[in-house]
């Protein structure tokens, strides 16, 4: 079974962007496929809903995203606010619900690696629990290279396989010095990781554009062919 998790760089890098473009481009070459974000903050259920949208699938939402929190904030912070407390072990049932039976499931993270669920957990201890090779995305900009060689050490250092590093282009402007040599820098520097370039995309709830993105950017045939 593929079982991916995906983090960013940062939060606003369009991680929702790459899972829903993944999930979609597989489930059209015939996987059966599932997607999970297990904590959204914010007040919405907009990324969550498009997710399971894209796997195609009429998993309840309470198992796509089982905690949700109104404030935009790191979610042990959050919970703080709200006077909440989080037992990361109430996500492990949604998880194998949504996986039971499918050929591949996608986990979208929330912002960086190491953000804290907890003040000992952050979406590290989903990724080692749940056996999830990892997809690196950040955004195609100056000081994407440094935020990636961070988080591949602290994924390193945890353990995690990472199957990937996506730039993505959250612009149609035309590329600066830094995008068009992204790519190359961190090639030398992290040798053996495959670095894909991931298009711009005006409409974000495309998911069929986002599928196509998925397939030309080559990010769909490295997943597809990891299990």
């Amino acid at each position: 079974m593929i079982r991916i998790g995906i983090t960013g760089t940062d939060t606003g890098v369009g991680k929702t962007v790459v899972t829903c473009g993944l999930l979609a481009s597989l489930r059209r070459r015939g996987l059966t496929v599932a997607g999970m974000k297990p904590v959204e903050a914010g007040d919405s259920t907009t990324d969550s809903s498009l997710i399971r949208a894209a796997a195609g699938s009429r998993d309840a939402l309470s198992d796509v995203c089982p905690l949700r929190f109104s404030v935009p904030l790191a979610p042990m912070v959050a919970a703080s606010l709200e006077r909440r407390v989080i037992d990361t072990t109430s996500l492990d049932e949604p998880f194998e619900r949504l996986a039971a039976g499918r050929d591949a499931i996608v986990v979208e993270g929330v912002g960086g690696l190491l953000v804290p669920i907890t003040a000992t957990e952050s979406f590290v201890t989903l990724c080692s629990r749940w056996d999830l090779s990892v997809l690196i995305v950040a955004s195609n900009r100056l000081g994407a290279i440094n935020h990636i060689l961070l988080t591949a050490q602290a994924a390193d250092r945890a353990g995690l396989v990472v199957m990937g590093i996506v730039l993505n282009h959250l612009s149609s402007a035309g590329n600066d010095a830094a995008q068009d040599t992204n790519s190359g820098a961190i090639a030398v520097m992290l040798p053996g990781i495959p670095i894909l370039s991931f298009p711009h995309i005006p409409a974000g709830h495309d998911i069929s554009a986002l599928a196509d993105a998925a397939e030309t950017s080559g990010l769909t045939a490295l997943i597809a062919g990891s299990d």
